[in-house]
């Protein structure tokens, strides 16, 4: 009994030193936020909207994280969005295309206002 008792410890550090070290994958590292630098400003009305923290802030977070916005707010009481935003990199009527895509599409529109 006392053979076994000392036999059987020994097996599982056999056993799990024997295991081979589980596979280590190396997530991709974010990109550094590029710098914008705003040349051109607009305004939008936005349709859709039914709640200022759900839907003003899924669509502001959004658009503030799209390629070439420096600023993207909206003012839930009237639905008008400002957007200041660098030109050579985005148009307006891109981000008022982001705005309708925002939350898989379908539920937001945004038009361009004349300023």
């Amino acid at each position: 009994m006392r053979t076994l008792s000392f036999l059987i410890p020994i097996s599982f550090l056999v056993v799990s030193c024997g295991q081979p070290e589980p596979e280590v994958i190396e997530m991709p590292v974010q990109a550094e936020a590029v710098e914008v630098a705003p040349n051109a400003e607009a305004k939008m009305f936005v349709s859709g909207m039914t709640c200022v923290m759900g839907c003003k802030g899924a669509i502001e977070k959004s658009l503030n994280a799209h390629e070439g916005v420096a600023s993207f707010a909206i003012v839930f009481e009237d639905s008008v969005a400002t957007v200041s935003y660098d030109s050579t990199m985005v148009s307006a009527e891109e981000l008022a295309d982001a705005v309708g895509s925002v939350a898989g599409g379908g539920l937001y529109t945004a038009t361009l206002l004349a300023e």
